[in-house]
């Protein structure tokens, strides 16, 4: 019985790529009766593909047209073959849950990452953010560029080029990392427990303006985030021959990209 597929495409130059999926799969304009949601394009599209769809709780399988395409399987037909006859792996990865405060502590909402939820500096001024874990303040305050909270898939983004812890995608863990931490610090990045709540909270906005990321995303006038794992999950689908755990140990010893 053929797969039915939603079908994301972001990138031109993958006609061939798209005329043999759809010569052995259903598409279907309606996410919900998907069996995978299938994103061809860079790891953007892919994030932008979650950031959009993750709450209707279908697996994402995507092919890499951009640049790393970490999260991404190569683009052959071989490798079509595999995930349509179920000769893959599939990594869950808990999203992260941000409940978002303005600057007089007015709760704005809350959103949902599945890479990162950070604050970085938009002037020449170091930021002054106080830091809590699970209401404990540890720094109070860090200096620096920013601070990253990520998810284990994060650790291999953002977190990585910062300097960060990175985990394997199916470990469940927050990961805090400092963005050019200031020197007397003595510190970098910690990998933290699933159960934590990291508070990160701006101070002296006037004089050290920052923004919020979220999966890329700005989102204005938040002062104070509060992050933790959520009981939200996303599954990403990898053919077989793919060898995602050996790409994520090579990028944990420092050896990427893996071709």
């Amino acid at each position: 019985m053929k797969k039915r597929i939603f079908l994301l495409d972001s990138q031109r130059g993958t006609g061939e790529l798209v005329k043999f999926l759809k010569g052995r799969t259903v598409i279907v304009d309606d996410v919900n009766q998907a069996d995978l949601i299938v994103v061809c394009g860079g790891d953007g599209a892919m994030l932008d593909a979650i950031g959009s769809f993750w709450h209707n709780f279908v697996p994402f399988v995507g092919f890499n047209f951009g640049h790393i395409g970490f999260l991404l399987n190569d683009p052959s037909k071989e490798v079509v073959d595999e995930i349509l006859t179920d000769r893959v792996e599939v990594v869950a990865v808990r999203l992260l849950k941000a409940q978002l405060f303005d600057e007089k502590g007015r709760y704005k909402g809350e959103v949902y990452a599945f890479n990162d939820v950070y604050f970085e500096r938009t002037s020449v001024q170091t930021v002054n953010l106080r830091v809590a874990v699970n209401g404990r303040v540890k720094f109070n305050p860090l200096i620096g560029d920013g601070v990253i909270v990520a998810t284990a898939a994060g650790s291999t983004a953002y977190n990585a080029a910062a300097g960060g812890v990175i985990v394997p995608l199916n470990v469940d863990s927050l990961i805090l990392t400092g963005i050019c931490p200031a020197v007397f610090h003595h510190w970098r990045s910690a990998q933290l427990p699933a159960e934590a709540k990291v508070t990160l909270e701006a101070l002296d906005l006037d004089k050290r303006p920052l923004r919020l990321v979220v999966d890329g995303r700005e989102i204005s006038g938040v002062a104070k985030v509060e992050v933790e794992l959520s009981d939200k999950q996303v599954q990403l689908v990898f053919a077989a021959s793919q060898k995602f755990k050996e790409k994520v140990l090579s990028l944990q010893l420092g050896i990427f990209p893996m071709r």
